[in-house]
């Protein structure tokens, strides 16, 4: 289904946490914004500080060498996520980056 998606030219794409960023950014031209995708209800709502900093941390040390890969939730926060999770994905993307 990749190939259709492409083909609508889009300068970004947004994927939401059933897809495996990992098989998918092979697969998006070098050019083209990909986004992805922390698991929302698993993860903001239901997860822990600790879960959600591991599952930040691991795709970005996945996807890093993918210049184009932006790191973000795998789709619409849900209102109840817990601030302390919210507050982890975003530590651990500064700590990623931090580390250098």
């Amino acid at each position: 289904m990749i190939d259709s998606i492409l083909r609508t030219g889009a300068k970004a794409y947004h994927f939401g946490n059933a897809i495996d960023m990992r098989e998918m950014m092979p697969l998006i031209p070098s050019d083209t914004v990909a986004m992805g995708n922390i698991d929302p209800a698993g993860q903001f709502l239901n997860g822990t500080p600790e879960s959600i900093r591991k599952e930040t941390l691991s795709l970005l040390g996945d996807c890093a060498k993918y210049p184009n890969f932006v790191i973000s939730s795998g789709c619409d926060i849900p209102p109840l996520a817990k601030w302390e999770n919210i507050d982890a994905f975003f530590g651990a993307v500064k700590e990623y980056y931090e580390r250098g």
